[in-house]
């Protein structure tokens, strides 16, 4: 299966750039993300190893098949999805390998919903710079990898609006939110000269995810400030550097094909891509925060063209 796998830091524009490629006539996206563990940093090595020798059962489970399925209910009626299983469990009896798997399940999905499953595969994993490129190979295979990279600042500002809506009263009421995870959430919280446990976390998980994918050569990047504030200029780029034709579907964020609004944290009205979110964070953040991600990430945000805020004119 030739595939790109769209890999990010969440709140760094990979779902918008997967919208962007979702009406592309040589590709086919999957509309989740298509990341099927538990926690996204968890990396199932022996599975992978002794995959093989695993059941038919145990290698749907290691390929996340529950977890697929309540995803693909989001978009389908329940008689398509049961069937789009159906076909993925009769292709998968002797695959080999998680890859091999990832790739029956892309084949037989297009396919039951009337794609050309020929056609180049696209991946949308969020948050899985946090593995090796060694190891996200060992899951999808080999292929072209696209990292949206972003203002660490802004990044951060929108993951924390997600939390201020993610961990409210009714959804804690509505046990949307487990008690262990609004703990953890109120423990993370907690200031420690002056930022939150959030805050260091993340300055770990950017500079990972500069030194083990921003700075191989055969990553393909895309800033996302530059994405939305000229998007046919970069879209021409990463079409060149795909080896696919540009077309202007890469100008219109869809999904199946259908117009869709940005999935911003701040609530953007209208469909389409909205320039302003490259530079529109600078107010949501409290300037104790916005000091330590500079210092913390000084270097990364050096090499990725981004200057601290009064170095900005």
């Amino acid at each position: 299966m030739t595939h790109f796998l769209i890999v990010s830091l969440s709140r760094s524009g990979g779902k918008l750039l997967r919208m962007l490629l979702d009406g592309h006539p040589s590709v086919n996206a999957i509309p989740f993300e298509h990341w099927n563990r538990s926690s996204k940093g968890d990396f199932p090595a022996r599975r992978i190893e002794a995959f093989a020798r695993l059941s038919l059962d145990q290698k749907l489970a290691t390929a996340g098949a529950p977890h697929v399925e309540r995803k693909l209910r989001r978009f389908h009626p329940d008689s398509q999805v049961v069937d789009i299983m159906s076909r993925w469990r009769a292709a998968s009896v002797d695959a080999q390998t998680l890859a091999a798997m990832y790739e029956r399940f892309a084949t037989n999905y297009f396919a039951a919903i009337g794609k050309d499953p020929a056609r180049i595969v696209v991946n949308h994993c969020g948050s899985l710079c946090r593995l090796s490129r060694e190891q996200l190979d060992a899951l999808y295979g080999e292929g072209r990898h696209v990292l949206t990279i972003r203002d660490p600042r802004a990044v951060f500002a929108s993951m924390e609006a997600m939390l201020y809506r993610k961990f409210t009263i009714k959804h804690v009421q509505k046990r949307k939110v487990s008690e262990t995870m609004l703990e953890r959430h109120i423990q993370k919280l907690e200031p420690i000269d002056g930022v939150s446990t959030y805050v260091r976390e993340f300055c770990v998980d950017y500079r990972h995810m500069m030194s083990h994918h921003a700075a191989r050569a055969d990553v393909v990047r895309i800033r996302f400030e530059d994405l939305v504030t000229s998007p046919e200029a970069v879209t021409k780029q990463l079409a060149a550097q795909l080896a696919i034709p540009w077309d202007k579907s890469l100008l219109e964020p869809t999904e199946f094909g259908v117009a869709r609004a940005a999935n911003s944290s701040f609530g953007r009205q209208g469909v389409g891509i909205h320039s302003r979110a490259a530079d529109d964070w600078v107010t949501r953040l409290s300037p104790a925060t916005r000091r330590y991600l500079e210092e913390n990430l000084e270097g990364e945000m050096a090499a990725l063209g981004y200057q601290p805020l009064a170095a900005q004119v």
